[in-house]
């Protein structure tokens, strides 16, 4: 038979094709009346609701991979609703129902594919590389249903064009449920998704034959149930939402000598995050990609060898959330280090089941990406720490920086080694638990300070020389703790473990052998410094606190305008200081356009304002 040719009407022997059937159907608002008119205003506002879905999508979502999907997706939907009113309304030709038909051939395996993608992430191509495969079939079938002149009656008839639309929506439905019933994490996502899903199915292919069976085969073409499933779909998007950061541009596997294993994921046993903050800077100074999430206040900025800091934003979808940032950042650079120092509020959050799934898929994350994870125990109960250690991930367990320095001093010093340390702490505006192996070179310099102020006393030069080589031990096992790694910190041999050596014995019994005066001497001298530096320490901590990384850089200047060293500030000078900071960043605040950061600068005005205030006191 040739094609579009057929028995005549009423007659026996093979059915007529679609475009027999699309030239002799009668018009299509004879035979459905005010029903059709409804149901096409019905579609036609779908439609609107579906673009201004798309709209959002776009200007709201960050993560890649998600808005490269969506977009096809809610256009394809977005054509084939306008295509089928236009065709049923008389506003467009009946050619345009290849239109319609190209356009569900071409939804069905992106919903799937989008569908997966919500579950699995960015990494979906590794994790179910079978849902892309869904996209091969889709050239030959409309090609097919360009040269066999299928029609929209025929979409979800048993052949392989229906049966294609039905496994594309019925792999996503399976996998949601399986989601739904073993991830405690994405069990609320898989359930909207699922419902999506299963509307698109009703809607679709069963829907189809009730339509059938009511006479009114007008409706075939459409899907009543599209906007519900695009929404519940954005839905799973929205509360996967990367939290606010300046993420990196696309870019190359980082493939640089990495400290830690990559493709692995550790947990750092610690009281603070000392160490993974440590870790995190040194990867970051080495060029690698490092993303740090904590509860940090401060506004997430991207500098050139430093991590990414981002802040955990407490909602009920901060473990998503958190998932959803980690994947972003190692999809943009892979092989980066993502560093979880506030897993701890997370448990607090989300508990401890979705907290526990976390973990477990970012594992899996940084295993596809070749990045590495690291996890501090800070704040967690021990209930939780026992939790976690049932995860069988890699464990290590590491002292604390400020003991293990104290421990360094006392051998050395003494058992009066304390004061020291305070004087230190006291000097930098430290809490003397807030040490890390980050202060080390300036406990070094602290200590040569302090030595040289004795010297240029009336200490004796014989006592001062024993000083400083006690000072130069000192400072010499200080800095080969500092430069300890953690996996080699984690098998033990700590300085507060050890029993100190005889020839270390006679060293740390100096103070007996100088009558304890040049000790005596040495502490004192570290107390005055502290006294002389601790205000314009406290100052700069002021700066630091409320103008962020900026801080620093506007204390300087400020104080140079002062006419003054940082050493030499006095508490009277305080008020003229904020008063000068003031006027710079009022006028800084005068320039920037934008109501929200204009705010923003007058608050900070004001917070470092009270702050040198509260610093000055009675003295001001």
């Amino acid at each position: 038979m040739a094609h579009g040719g057929g028995p005549p009407e009423g007659g026996t022997g093979t059915p007529r094709l679609a475009s027999d059937r699309r030239r002799r159907a009668p018009p299509a608002r004879a035979r459905g009346g005010e029903i059709l008119i409804e149901y096409s205003a019905l579609i036609a506002g779908g439609v609107v609701f579906e673009t201004w879905l798309l709209a959002l999508v776009l200007l709201r979502i960050r993560r890649t991979w998600t808005r490269v999907v969506f977009a096809p997706l809610a256009i394809a939907y977005m054509l084939m609703g306008g295509a089928y009113v236009g065709v049923t309304e008389g506003f467009l030709t009946e050619g345009w129902s290849a239109a319609i038909l190209a356009s569900l051939i071409v939804a069905h395996p992106l919903t799937a594919i989008l569908a997966l993608s919500l579950i699995h992430g960015e990494h979906l191509p590794r994790r179910r590389p079978a849902g892309l495969l869904l996209l091969i079939p889709v050239p030959f079938l409309l090609l097919l249903a360009a040269g066999s002149g299928w029609s929209r009656a025929d979409l979800y008839a048993p052949s392989p064009l229906g049966a294609f639309l039905a496994i594309c929506l019925a792999s996503a439905v399976a996998e949601t449920v399986y989601v739904r019933m073993t991830s405690p994490l994405l069990a609320t996502d898989a359930f909207w998704i699922n419902a999506g899903l299963v509307a698109l199915l009703v809607a679709g292919p069963i829907y189809s034959f009730e339509l059938e069976a009511l006479n009114f085969t007008e409706a075939a073409g459409s899907n009543v149930a599209a906007p519900f499933a695009l929404l519940a779909l954005a839905l799973a998007a929205f509360h996967s939402e990367p939290f606010p950061a300046a993420y990196p541009r696309h870019g190359r596997r980082w493939s640089g000598e990495a400290s830690v294993g990559e493709g692995l994921a550790f947990v750092f046993d610690e009281t603070k995050p000392k160490y993974a903050s440590a870790i995190s800077r040194l990867e970051a100074s080495k060029g690698r990609p490092v993303l740090v999430l904590s509860r940090s206040a401060e506004p997430p900025r991207l500098t050139e060898g430093r991590p990414l800091e981002v802040s955990l934003i407490p909602d009920r979808h901060a473990g998503l959330r958190t998932l959803g940032t980690a994947a972003e950042f190692l999809m943009r650079r892979p092989g980066g280090l993502v560093v979880l120092e506030g897993f701890a509020d997370v448990v607090a959050i989300a508990g401890w089941p979705r907290a526990s799934d976390l973990l477990l898929r970012l594992r899996q994350l940084v295993a596809d990406s070749d990045g590495t994870l690291l996890v501090s125990t800070s704040r967690l109960t021990e209930g939780e720490r026992d939790e976690l250690r049932s995860l069988k991930l890699p464990w290590w367990v590491l002292p604390d920086p400020g003991s293990e320095a104290e421990a360094i001093l006392v051998r050395h010093f003494g058992t009066g080694a304390g004061r020291l340390l305070d004087g230190f702490a006291h000097a930098h505006a430290l809490r003397r638990e807030d040490l890390s192996t980050v202060h080390v070179e300036a406990l070094v310099h602290f200590l040569h300070r302090a030595l040289g102020d004795l010297g240029r006393g009336t200490g004796d030069a014989r006592a001062v020389e024993g000083l400083r080589a006690q000072v130069e031990r000192a400072a010499r096992d200080l800095r080969s703790f500092a430069g300890r790694h953690p996996a080699e910190l984690s098998a033990g041999g700590w300085p507060s473990q050890e029993d100190p050596r005889p020839e270390e014995q006679l060293l740390v019994r100096a103070s007996e052998y100088w009558k304890g005066k040049e000790m005596e001497e040495l502490f004192a001298a570290a107390q005055g410094l502290a006294e002389r530096g601790s205000l314009h320490e406290l100052a700069r901590a002021v700066f630091v606190e409320h103008l962020g990384d900026a801080g620093e850089s506007v204390f300087r200047s400020e104080i140079a305008k002062l006419g003054k060293r940082p050493e030499d500030l006095l508490a009277r000078d305080l008020a003229r200081l904020a008063d000068r900071a003031a006027v710079d960043l009022s006028v800084m605040a005068d320039v920037v356009d934008l109501a929200p950061e204009k705010d923003r600068i007058r608050r900070q005005i004001e917070s470092l304002r009270r702050g040198l205030a509260s610093l000055a006191g009675d003295d001001a």
